[in-house]
């Protein structure tokens, strides 16, 4: 009902001309911000309401700022200054839950997309991630650096090219077409 309010507003026509939903549920606020109509996108307006020291503290954002566990790991990705202490956990639930979760897919079979060295680093990979994300490395021989984790960020974004899901890879990195 809601959404077809929404709708209505965004035709230039209609008497509806302006919707304030007030929420603090973000589950609800997820679901009528949802953005499957492109002319809403340049009509809506995103407002967060704080009460701070007594005072209400409204703030605007230029896109929706409320985000899913999986959005954020995303924007974890995303950013250019990496965090080498979280990434091997970031890349391991993004890949489990895509792939593992949502998409039934083995990390065996993953691997299987890649030939000679290639193979190799995707295999060692899913090590490097699963070691990272579940202890904390006290041996300093196996400390991360920097170009190791990039160099593991690039087989991250092959693993999507190489099965298929390269749009999805684009989509969650902002990256166009």
């Amino acid at each position: 009902m809601i959404r077809s309010l929404i709708d209505e507003a965004c035709r230039s026509n209609d008497q509806v001309k302006q919707i304030l939903i007030l929420t603090h549920n973000i589950y609800f606020h997820k679901e009528v911000s949802l953005d499957h109509k492109q002319t809403r996108s340049n009509k809506q307006t995103f407002w967060i309401v704080r009460k701070t020291g007594g005072l209400s503290e409204i703030t605007g954002f230029e896109r929706n700022p409320i985000r899913s566990s999986y959005e954020l790991l995303w924007e974890e990705v995303r950013t250019p200054s990496l965090n080498i202490v979280t990434i091997q956990n970031t890349l391991r639930r993004i890949l489990e839950n895509y792939f593992t979760i949502f998409g039934g897919v083995d990390r065996d079979d993953i691997v299987k997309h890649f030939e000679g060295d290639e193979k190799l680093i995707c295999a060692s990979l899913f090590s490097w991630i699963n070691a990272g994300s579940h202890s904390i490395m006290d041996d300093l021989s196996v400390a991360t650096n920097e170009g190791t984790a990039r160099r593991y960020l690039e087989v991250f974004e092959k693993i999507f090219v190489k099965t298929d899901h390269a749009a999805h890879y684009r989509m969650m990195t902002e990256r166009p077409g």
